[in-house]
């Protein structure tokens, strides 16, 4: 039986098959070489968070356009990508016809992804997107589900310290403790973004049944000696002269055990 779609998810899926096509035309540039984790952070080939790759099979949870799993299936694996949006969804398939990459594209909500089998995936990740789950415990054990036992789940999003700032400055506009969903609305449609503590997320982890093995909170490229500078299309949310100062993005690393308590 299918998942009722809450109406905060809804208001999502609509606000991105709204502006996938302006979003694509801006971000597709920066997003389509190597798995990218957040803005302005260093690639996946630099991090290493998903470890090896080749030969495995791979979910991304909420792909959008796709480039990060067209990427992945260039470089050996086997890969799967989901979404909420049929927008993004028409652009990804696109993108790995003309890539010449096997990748199946499939709509489907990160709170439901029951048209998969128990443990199907070796590798479950997502870049930016579970800001806009309302949900994230009955997420996580869906991704629970779909993984291997001894294999890894990892995700990003806006670190909940860059979430207490005013836009683009330093001042503290917001309590940390303050889980009050951020609702933008604009000429496109509502867009909701839901708050939470470090402990939210490591609880919601850990009671799905994962293991959190590392909080990963890269410094920006540019701020590093020997660098050039680089600040993608999201500078004007995320200036180079904040996200020095503080995270602008945490990644989680947290595998499913080998042995899974009944």
């Amino acid at each position: 039986m299918a998942k009722k779609e809450s109406p905060y998810t809804r208001a999502n899926r609509n606000r991105w098959d709204a502006i996938s096509n302006s979003y694509q035309s801006r971000h597709h540039a920066e997003l389509q070489g190597d798995l990218l984790w957040g803005p302005s952070m260093p690639l996946e080939k630099e991090l290493r968070i998903l470890g090896p790759r080749r030969n495995k099979d791979i979910l991304e949870v909420a792909c959008g356009g796709g480039q990060s799993a067209v990427q992945l299936a260039r470089k050996g694996s086997r890969v799967v990508g989901v979404d909420f949006s049929a927008k993004q969804l028409e652009f990804a398939r696109e993108l790995a016809k003309a890539q010449g990459v096997a990748v199946r594209f499939l709509e489907a909500n990160a709170e439901n992804l029951s048209i998969f089998d128990d443990e199907s995936f070796d590798i479950a990740f997502s870049a930016y997107a579970f800001g806009f789950v309302e949900n994230t415990d009955p997420a996580f054990l869906e991704a629970w589900h779909v993984l291997r036992r001894g294999w890894l789940f990892a995700l990003s999003w806006a670190s909940p310290l860059y979430g207490m700032t005013e836009e683009g400055g330093l001042k503290i506009t917001r309590s940390y403790f303050d889980r009050t969903p951020s609702v933008d609305q604009d000429e496109y449609e509502m867009e909701v973004n839901f708050a939470r503590t470090h402990g939210d997320w490591h609880r919601d982890l850990t009671a799905a049944g994962f293991v959190v093995t590392d909080i990963v909170e890269p410094e920006p490229v540019a701020a590093r000696k020997g660098h050039k500078p680089f600040l993608g299309t999201y500078g004007d949310a995320f200036p180079m002269a904040k996200i020095r100062t503080i995270p602008g993005t945490t990644i989680w690393r947290a595998p499913k055990p080998r042995r899974v308590e009944s």
